[in-house]
């Protein structure tokens, strides 16, 4: 019968492992067939919370984990669409063969993320000096 200090192992080193999953998650949006823009959202390469994941979310639909440092890029059609964290998000139109490019930074709030929209240029530079995320 196992004792409780091995429950509690096992519960928090599964606690861990979860909080530092990263990658693509299954639910990417499909790419559209023609006329949509491209999204990115990038993590930026802070200290503070540098050992967790954290969700980019497209629609209410987690689309990766982020580590620091990473970025996502996908397609999305036309239309209006959200684009965040989970508890906060930015509401954009998405135009044909547009690009549009949000930051996902460390803060001191109580959710300790917060996201932002960068012009394309920021947008671009920022994407450079991050490695997409698998």
């Amino acid at each position: 019968m196992p004792t409780l200090r091995r429950i509690v192992l096992v519960l928090t080193a599964a606690a861990m492992i979860g909080a530092c999953a990263h990658g693509r998650t299954p639910d990417m949006p499909a790419a559209p067939e023609a006329g949509g823009g491209q999204v990115t959202i990038v993590r930026n390469d802070n200290l503070f919370g540098w050992g967790f994941s954290v969700a980019a979310v497209f629609d209410d639909t987690p689309v990766a984990h982020l580590r620091a440092g990473e970025h996502v890029t996908f397609r999305a059609a036309p239309g209006l669409h959200t684009v965040g964290i989970f508890g906060r998000g930015i509401s954009f139109a998405v135009e044909a063969n547009r690009k549009y490019f949000f930051l996902i930074s460390a803060d001191d709030s109580q959710a300790g993320f917060d996201i932002e929209r960068l012009d394309p240029t920021r947008g671009e530079e920022w994407a450079a000096k991050t490695k997409p995320s698998l």
